[in-house]
Protein backbone atom coordinates (compact mmCIF):
# COMPACT_ATOMS: atom_id res chain seq x y z
CA UNK A 1 0.00 0.00 0.00
CA UNK A 2 3.08 2.20 1.12
CA UNK A 3 4.31 1.65 -2.52
CA UNK A 4 1.39 2.69 -4.54
CA UNK A 5 0.73 5.73 -2.70
CA UNK A 6 4.79 6.38 -3.30
CA UNK A 7 3.80 5.99 -6.71
CA UNK A 8 1.57 8.89 -7.12
CA UNK A 9 3.38 11.65 -7.89
CA UNK A 10 5.49 9.84 -11.08
CA UNK A 11 1.82 8.32 -11.72
CA UNK A 12 0.38 11.53 -12.10
CA UNK A 13 3.58 12.89 -14.05
CA UNK A 14 3.01 10.35 -16.42
CA UNK A 15 -0.71 10.86 -17.66
CA UNK A 16 0.42 14.68 -17.79
CA UNK A 17 2.06 13.49 -20.78
CA UNK A 18 -0.64 12.02 -22.29
CA UNK A 19 -0.32 8.13 -21.10
CA UNK A 20 -2.51 5.20 -20.06
CA UNK A 21 -1.73 3.48 -17.09
CA UNK A 22 -2.67 0.18 -15.75
CA UNK A 23 -1.80 -0.58 -11.87
CA UNK A 24 -0.67 -4.11 -10.67
CA UNK A 25 -0.29 -5.18 -7.03
CA UNK A 26 0.25 -8.91 -5.38
CA UNK A 27 -1.96 -8.01 -1.96
CA UNK A 28 -6.02 -7.18 -1.86
CA UNK A 29 -4.54 -4.37 0.22
CA UNK A 30 -2.55 -2.60 -2.47
CA UNK A 31 -5.21 -3.18 -4.85
CA UNK A 32 -8.05 -1.68 -2.63
CA UNK A 33 -5.62 1.53 -1.90
CA UNK A 34 -4.89 1.37 -6.01
CA UNK A 35 -8.69 1.70 -6.56
CA UNK A 36 -9.27 4.20 -3.73
CA UNK A 37 -6.05 6.60 -5.00
CA UNK A 38 -6.21 6.39 -8.77
CA UNK A 39 -8.57 6.35 -11.85
CA UNK A 40 -7.14 3.48 -14.28
CA UNK A 41 -7.23 -0.06 -14.23
CA UNK A 42 -5.59 -2.49 -11.63
CA UNK A 43 -5.50 -6.37 -11.12
CA UNK A 44 -3.33 -8.63 -9.21
CA UNK A 45 0.19 -8.92 -10.69
CA UNK A 46 1.27 -13.23 -10.87
CA UNK A 47 4.23 -13.82 -9.83
CA UNK A 48 5.45 -16.11 -12.06
CA UNK A 49 2.89 -18.40 -13.72
CA UNK A 50 0.13 -16.27 -15.76
CA UNK A 51 2.68 -12.84 -16.13
CA UNK A 52 2.83 -14.07 -19.73
CA UNK A 53 -1.20 -13.75 -20.27
CA UNK A 54 -1.38 -10.57 -18.08
CA UNK A 55 0.98 -8.83 -20.44
CA UNK A 56 -0.66 -10.34 -23.72
CA UNK A 57 -4.33 -8.92 -22.46
CA UNK A 58 -2.66 -5.81 -21.02
CA UNK A 59 -0.44 -4.80 -23.84
CA UNK A 60 1.46 -2.30 -22.29
CA UNK A 61 4.47 -0.53 -24.30
CA UNK A 62 6.64 -0.01 -20.46
CA UNK A 63 6.67 -2.55 -17.68
CA UNK A 64 7.74 -0.24 -14.74
CA UNK A 65 8.56 -2.00 -11.64
CA UNK A 66 9.25 0.07 -8.23
CA UNK A 67 11.75 -0.54 -5.33
CA UNK A 68 12.70 -3.80 -5.02
CA UNK A 69 10.34 -5.81 -7.27
CA UNK A 70 12.44 -7.81 -9.81
CA UNK A 71 10.37 -10.43 -10.82
CA UNK A 72 12.16 -12.77 -13.24
CA UNK A 73 8.88 -14.22 -14.54
CA UNK A 74 7.78 -10.74 -15.62
CA UNK A 75 11.08 -9.84 -17.26
CA UNK A 76 11.63 -12.95 -19.04
CA UNK A 77 7.56 -12.20 -20.45
CA UNK A 78 8.76 -8.89 -21.53
CA UNK A 79 11.34 -10.05 -23.17
CA UNK A 80 10.18 -12.61 -25.20
CA UNK A 81 7.56 -9.81 -26.20
CA UNK A 82 9.86 -6.59 -27.16
CA UNK A 83 8.44 -4.77 -23.72
CA UNK A 84 11.26 -2.29 -22.24
CA UNK A 85 11.07 -2.93 -18.36
CA UNK A 86 12.14 -0.11 -16.01
CA UNK A 87 12.99 0.27 -12.44
CA UNK A 88 12.14 3.67 -10.62
CA UNK A 89 12.97 4.20 -6.47
CA UNK A 90 14.96 1.20 -7.34
CA UNK A 91 16.88 -0.19 -3.83
CA UNK A 92 19.39 -3.31 -3.92
CA UNK A 93 19.68 -4.72 -1.06
CA UNK A 94 22.16 -7.43 0.73
CA UNK A 95 19.39 -9.47 0.69
CA UNK A 96 19.18 -9.46 -3.07
CA UNK A 97 22.98 -9.60 -3.66
CA UNK A 98 23.14 -12.80 -1.60
CA UNK A 99 20.88 -13.97 -4.00
CA UNK A 100 22.77 -12.61 -7.47
CA UNK A 101 22.56 -16.31 -8.90
CA UNK A 102 18.82 -15.98 -9.38
CA UNK A 103 18.73 -12.52 -10.65
CA UNK A 104 21.53 -11.75 -12.70
CA UNK A 105 19.82 -12.51 -16.07
CA UNK A 106 16.45 -10.88 -14.87
CA UNK A 107 18.48 -8.02 -14.03
CA UNK A 108 20.86 -7.86 -17.37
CA UNK A 109 17.64 -7.72 -19.13
CA UNK A 110 16.11 -4.16 -17.96
CA UNK A 111 16.39 -1.30 -20.07
CA UNK A 112 16.90 0.89 -17.18
CA UNK A 113 17.27 1.14 -13.77
CA UNK A 114 16.65 4.63 -11.81
CA UNK A 115 18.39 4.18 -8.43
CA UNK A 116 17.61 5.91 -5.08
CA UNK A 117 21.54 6.47 -4.43
CA UNK A 118 25.01 6.50 -5.34
CA UNK A 119 24.94 3.09 -3.21
CA UNK A 120 21.91 1.35 -5.20
CA UNK A 121 23.49 2.55 -8.73
CA UNK A 122 26.70 0.35 -7.29
CA UNK A 123 24.85 -2.29 -5.92
CA UNK A 124 22.79 -2.57 -9.11
CA UNK A 125 25.71 -3.04 -11.39
CA UNK A 126 26.94 -5.90 -8.86
CA UNK A 127 23.41 -7.43 -9.08
CA UNK A 128 23.92 -7.66 -12.81
CA UNK A 129 22.72 -4.18 -14.23
CA UNK A 130 24.04 -3.34 -17.17
CA UNK A 131 26.48 0.37 -16.27
CA UNK A 132 24.70 2.67 -19.07
CA UNK A 133 21.45 1.47 -17.97
CA UNK A 134 21.48 3.23 -14.58
CA UNK A 135 20.72 6.34 -13.60
CA UNK A 136 20.76 8.06 -10.41
CA UNK A 137 17.79 9.57 -9.71
CA UNK A 138 16.62 10.00 -6.11
CA UNK A 139 13.37 8.70 -4.58
CA UNK A 140 10.06 9.60 -6.24
CA UNK A 141 7.98 9.52 -3.18
CA UNK A 142 9.39 13.46 -1.91
CA UNK A 143 8.23 14.82 -4.90
CA UNK A 144 5.04 16.14 -3.56
CA UNK A 145 5.97 15.67 0.68
CA UNK A 146 5.00 19.71 1.08
CA UNK A 147 1.32 19.09 0.66
CA UNK A 148 0.76 15.91 3.55
CA UNK A 149 -2.92 14.22 3.46
CA UNK A 150 -5.52 16.41 6.16
CA UNK A 151 -7.14 13.77 8.89
CA UNK A 152 -10.49 13.56 7.74
CA UNK A 153 -13.36 14.57 10.88
CA UNK A 154 -14.10 11.02 11.61
CA UNK A 155 -10.28 9.91 12.09
CA UNK A 156 -9.77 13.13 14.39
CA UNK A 157 -13.42 12.17 16.18
CA UNK A 158 -11.90 8.41 16.87
CA UNK A 159 -8.07 9.33 18.23
CA UNK A 160 -8.64 13.12 19.38
CA UNK A 161 -5.36 14.94 20.28
CA UNK A 162 -2.31 12.52 20.95
CA UNK A 163 1.07 13.74 22.16
CA UNK A 164 3.01 11.09 20.27
CA UNK A 165 2.43 9.58 17.44
CA UNK A 166 4.28 5.59 16.84
CA UNK A 167 4.26 4.89 13.35
CA UNK A 168 4.78 1.53 11.62
CA UNK A 169 5.61 -0.10 14.37
CA UNK A 170 7.00 -3.81 13.90
CA UNK A 171 5.96 -6.65 15.57
CA UNK A 172 9.85 -7.51 16.74
CA UNK A 173 9.83 -3.85 18.22
CA UNK A 174 6.49 -4.37 20.76
CA UNK A 175 8.25 -6.21 23.35
CA UNK A 176 10.44 -3.11 23.90
CA UNK A 177 8.43 -0.76 22.67
CA UNK A 178 4.89 -1.11 24.44
CA UNK A 179 6.59 -1.14 28.00
CA UNK A 180 8.82 1.95 27.54
CA UNK A 181 5.67 3.74 26.49
CA UNK A 182 3.48 2.58 29.38
CA UNK A 183 6.49 4.23 31.75
CA UNK A 184 6.49 7.38 30.10
CA UNK A 185 3.06 8.14 30.54
CA UNK A 186 2.30 9.78 26.96
CA UNK A 187 -0.96 9.84 25.49
CA UNK A 188 -0.39 7.88 22.36
CA UNK A 189 -1.29 6.81 18.39
CA UNK A 190 0.17 3.45 17.85
CA UNK A 191 0.00 2.19 14.21
CA UNK A 192 1.47 -1.44 13.75
CA UNK A 193 2.80 -2.10 10.51
CA UNK A 194 0.10 -4.73 10.57
CA UNK A 195 -3.27 -4.26 11.14
CA UNK A 196 -4.01 -7.46 12.61
CA UNK A 197 -1.45 -6.78 15.12
CA UNK A 198 -3.72 -4.80 17.09
CA UNK A 199 -5.34 -7.54 19.39
CA UNK A 200 -2.21 -8.56 20.28
CA UNK A 201 -1.05 -4.11 21.63
CA UNK A 202 -4.68 -3.85 23.24
CA UNK A 203 -3.62 -7.49 25.05
CA UNK A 204 -0.05 -5.72 26.08
CA UNK A 205 -1.94 -2.62 27.08
CA UNK A 206 -4.40 -4.65 29.12
CA UNK A 207 -1.02 -6.06 31.04
CA UNK A 208 0.24 -2.57 31.63
CA UNK A 209 -2.77 -1.06 32.76
CA UNK A 210 -3.08 1.07 30.50
CA UNK A 211 -6.48 1.81 28.94
CA UNK A 212 -6.49 1.41 25.31
CA UNK A 213 -9.16 0.99 22.37
CA UNK A 214 -8.86 0.65 18.07
CA UNK A 215 -9.69 3.65 15.97
CA UNK A 216 -12.57 1.96 14.49
CA UNK A 217 -14.77 1.75 16.86
CA UNK A 218 -13.53 5.10 18.55
CA UNK A 219 -11.45 5.67 21.18
CA UNK A 220 -10.63 9.27 22.32
CA UNK A 221 -11.31 8.46 25.70
CA UNK A 222 -7.99 5.80 26.06
CA UNK A 223 -4.66 6.57 26.78
CA UNK A 224 -3.73 4.55 23.82
CA UNK A 225 -5.46 4.52 20.61
CA UNK A 226 -4.63 1.42 17.66
CA UNK A 227 -4.77 2.42 14.09
CA UNK A 228 -6.81 -0.38 12.99
CA UNK A 229 -7.21 1.03 9.32
CA UNK A 230 -5.53 0.92 6.33
CA UNK A 231 -4.17 3.60 4.57
CA UNK A 232 -4.56 6.39 7.12
CA UNK A 233 -1.47 6.51 8.67
CA UNK A 234 0.43 9.95 6.70
CA UNK A 235 -3.18 12.12 7.78
CA UNK A 236 -3.04 10.63 11.19
CA UNK A 237 0.31 11.81 11.92
CA UNK A 238 -1.20 15.20 12.09
CA UNK A 239 -2.92 14.28 15.67
CA UNK A 240 -0.11 13.98 17.35
CA UNK A 241 2.94 16.62 18.78
CA UNK A 242 5.69 14.37 18.05
CA UNK A 243 6.82 11.48 16.16
CA UNK A 244 8.42 7.85 16.73
CA UNK A 245 8.86 6.22 13.58
CA UNK A 246 8.98 2.12 14.33
CA UNK A 247 11.09 -0.13 11.79
CA UNK A 248 13.98 1.41 13.10
CA UNK A 249 14.54 -0.35 16.21
CA UNK A 250 14.28 -4.01 14.64
CA UNK A 251 15.14 -6.29 11.84
CA UNK A 252 13.76 -3.94 9.28
CA UNK A 253 16.26 -1.61 8.79
CA UNK A 254 13.56 1.84 8.30
CA UNK A 255 10.74 2.92 7.12
CA UNK A 256 8.80 6.36 6.00
CA UNK A 257 10.50 9.24 7.80
CA UNK A 258 8.98 11.40 5.32
CA UNK A 259 5.12 11.40 6.56
CA UNK A 260 5.77 12.55 10.18
CA UNK A 261 8.28 15.05 8.99
CA UNK A 262 6.04 16.61 6.53
CA UNK A 263 3.35 17.58 9.03
CA UNK A 264 6.11 19.70 10.54
CA UNK A 265 6.17 17.09 13.40
CA UNK A 266 9.80 16.41 15.73
CA UNK A 267 10.97 12.91 14.13
CA UNK A 268 11.78 10.47 16.51
CA UNK A 269 13.48 7.28 15.35
CA UNK A 270 15.75 4.36 16.15
CA UNK A 271 19.34 2.96 14.88
CA UNK A 272 18.13 0.98 11.43
CA UNK A 273 17.90 3.40 9.01
CA UNK A 274 19.84 1.40 5.92
CA UNK A 275 16.20 1.17 3.95
CA UNK A 276 15.60 5.22 4.05
CA UNK A 277 19.28 6.22 4.69
CA UNK A 278 18.87 9.41 2.43
CA UNK A 279 15.89 10.43 4.70
CA UNK A 280 17.97 10.43 7.71
CA UNK A 281 20.74 12.13 6.57
CA UNK A 282 18.69 15.18 5.01
CA UNK A 283 16.68 15.10 8.53
CA UNK A 284 20.13 14.69 10.87
CA UNK A 285 20.43 18.13 12.76
CA UNK A 286 16.82 19.53 11.02
CA UNK A 287 14.10 18.01 12.71
CA UNK A 288 15.37 14.29 13.50
CA UNK A 289 16.55 12.65 16.71
CA UNK A 290 18.35 9.33 16.33
CA UNK A 291 18.22 7.60 19.49
CA UNK A 292 19.50 3.92 20.47
CA UNK A 293 16.71 2.27 22.51
CA UNK A 294 12.68 2.91 22.99
CA UNK A 295 12.84 3.99 26.47
CA UNK A 296 15.49 7.08 25.02
CA UNK A 297 13.01 7.53 22.22
CA UNK A 298 9.80 7.71 24.58
CA UNK A 299 12.45 10.26 26.47
CA UNK A 300 13.14 12.62 23.52
CA UNK A 301 9.76 12.91 22.60
CA UNK A 302 8.65 13.82 26.16
CA UNK A 303 11.58 16.61 26.10
CA UNK A 304 10.07 17.75 22.29
CA UNK A 305 6.58 18.36 23.66
CA UNK A 306 8.03 21.45 25.57
CA UNK A 307 11.11 22.62 23.34
CA UNK A 308 10.22 21.30 19.43
CA UNK A 309 12.95 22.10 18.33
CA UNK A 310 13.82 22.59 13.89
CA UNK A 311 11.06 22.14 12.03
CA UNK A 312 11.76 19.37 9.90
CA UNK A 313 9.94 20.32 6.43
CA UNK A 314 12.51 22.77 4.85
CA UNK A 315 14.79 20.06 5.12
CA UNK A 316 12.69 17.86 2.95
CA UNK A 317 13.47 20.34 -0.01
CA UNK A 318 16.54 18.88 -0.81
CA UNK A 319 15.02 15.44 -1.25
CA UNK A 320 12.87 16.70 -3.67
CA UNK A 321 13.28 16.49 -7.68
CA UNK A 322 13.24 12.37 -8.48
CA UNK A 323 10.08 12.62 -10.85
CA UNK A 324 11.87 14.60 -13.65
CA UNK A 325 14.78 12.57 -13.53
CA UNK A 326 13.07 9.10 -13.79
CA UNK A 327 10.71 11.07 -16.59
CA UNK A 328 13.63 11.52 -18.47
CA UNK A 329 14.85 8.15 -18.69
CA UNK A 330 11.26 6.80 -19.14
CA UNK A 331 10.41 8.65 -22.18
CA UNK A 332 12.64 7.16 -24.65
CA UNK A 333 11.85 3.90 -23.93
CA UNK A 334 8.41 4.73 -25.20
CA UNK A 335 9.75 4.45 -28.63
CA UNK A 336 7.84 6.29 -31.06
CA UNK A 337 5.40 7.89 -28.50
CA UNK A 338 5.26 11.79 -28.84
CA UNK A 339 5.00 14.18 -25.80
CA UNK A 340 1.20 16.34 -26.32
CA UNK A 341 1.62 20.23 -26.97
CA UNK A 342 3.37 22.25 -23.92
CA UNK A 343 5.34 19.19 -22.64
CA UNK A 344 7.17 20.05 -19.21
CA UNK A 345 10.87 20.90 -19.15
CA UNK A 346 12.37 17.87 -17.57
CA UNK A 347 15.72 16.35 -16.97
CA UNK A 348 17.90 14.37 -19.39
CA UNK A 349 20.50 11.63 -19.20
CA UNK A 350 23.96 13.86 -19.03
CA UNK A 351 27.22 12.16 -20.47
CA UNK A 352 27.47 9.66 -18.25
CA UNK A 353 24.21 8.40 -18.69
CA UNK A 354 22.66 9.11 -15.32
CA UNK A 355 20.17 12.28 -15.40
CA UNK A 356 21.08 15.81 -14.63
CA UNK A 357 19.22 18.56 -14.79
CA UNK A 358 18.25 20.17 -18.48
CA UNK A 359 16.83 23.51 -19.73
CA UNK A 360 15.23 21.77 -23.35
CA UNK A 361 11.70 20.15 -23.85
CA UNK A 362 11.37 16.45 -24.50
CA UNK A 363 10.13 15.35 -27.81
CA UNK A 364 10.13 11.63 -27.76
Amino acid sequence: MGDLRALEPLASHLTSQGLRLHLSATTAGGRAVARDLYPWPVSDAPLAIGAGRALDRIRPRLLVLEYLELWPAWIAACARRGIPVAVVDGRITHRSLRVRPLLARAAGRLAAFCAQTEADALAAGALGVLPDRIHVCGNGKHHRQGTPPSPGADLRAAVGAVEVVVGSLHPDEEAAALPALAASGLRALIAPRYPQRTASILAAAQRLGVSAGRRSHGAAGARWVVLDTLGELAAAYALGRVSIVGGTFGRRDGQNLVEPAAHGLPVVHGPRVANVAAEAAALRGRGAWPVDDWPQAFQIARDRLTDPGTDPRPALRTLAGAVPRQWAVLAPLLGTWTPPPGAVKVARPGTDGRATPATEELHG
